[in-house]
């Protein structure tokens, strides 16, 4: 059996903000070439809604991450990486060699 490995949120982020850039481009493309020949032309309010919600989307994640880094920040060492009470429940030779 194989195990689907899930995506990461980072790397869905990096894809939609690469895909309303391409969405953007278009659009403005689009925009020109309607505005110069009379026909062609761009739902303006669709295609602003998609970028407005990539945006949302985009900027919430970079603010939980800086919210994240300065709470890790705060932290000791020892727990900033898992280890507390690590080395005080191990136990030292002389402890080891009494019993």
């Amino acid at each position: 059996m194989t195990t689907r490995q899930r995506p990461d949120l980072d790397t869905v982020l990096n894809d939609l903000t690469r895909a309303a850039f391409a969405v953007l481009t278009a659009w403005s493309i689009v925009g020109v070439y309607g505005t110069l020949g009379g026909y062609l032309e761009v739902n303006r309010q669709a295609t602003l809604r998609f970028l407005l919600a990539v945006l949302v989307m985009v900027f919430a994640h970079d603010f939980l991450n800086r919210v994240r880094e300065r709470r890790l920040r705060r932290l000791p060492p020892d727990e900033r990486y898992g280890f507390v009470g690590a080395i005080s429940d191990a136990a030292t030779e002389s402890q080891q060699a009494d019993g």
